[in-house]
């Protein structure tokens, strides 16, 4: 026993709880992930026709989206076209569609579960600085579709 440790006796219990490297960046991850999916949902209550929907939630909490399951975005125009952003802590995919025409995907790399927020090569500092820019390439990629 180490000199200035708590003596226990026999028949006394300790609950020792430990947190997994893994356990930590599931945390980060599902907070981070939460915050971006908060960060689509202000856009939402602005720009008509733009939907976002919780793929899961983490375990015995409706409060956080979970890391893996992610989230979509999409925004749909009246003539039947779209795009569709999916967001998870492992990639990120955009989709865009025309009425009548097959869909385009783009994948990326996403690094949602450390400090910060990467998407393919940049880094953002913050979930609303990521989703400005992510909403910003939606509305590209969905005017280039009205203009074709």
């Amino acid at each position: 026993m180490q000199r200035g440790a708590a003596r226990m006796n026999r028949g006394d219990m300790a609950t020792t709880t430990r947190r997994s490297s893994n356990e930590a960046n599931v945390d980060t991850a599902s907070r981070q992930i939460t915050e971006l999916a908060h960060a689509f949902r202000g856009y939402s209550q602005n720009v008509p026709g733009l939907k976002v929907d919780i793929v899961g939630h983490v375990a015995g909490s409706q409060q956080y989206v979970h890391p893996v399951a992610g989230f979509h975005v999409r925004m749909n125009d009246e003539a039947g076209s779209g795009i569709s952003l999916y967001v998870s802590s492992r990639y990120g995919e955009l989709v865009r569609w025309r009425q009548g025409s097959g869909a385009l995907r783009e994948r990326f790399t996403v690094h949602i579960d450390e400090p910060g927020f990467g998407w393919g090569d940049s880094t953002f500092p913050s979930a609303e600085e990521l989703a400005h820019d992510l909403f910003a390439y939606m509305q590209f990629n969905l005017d280039a579709i009205r203009k074709n």
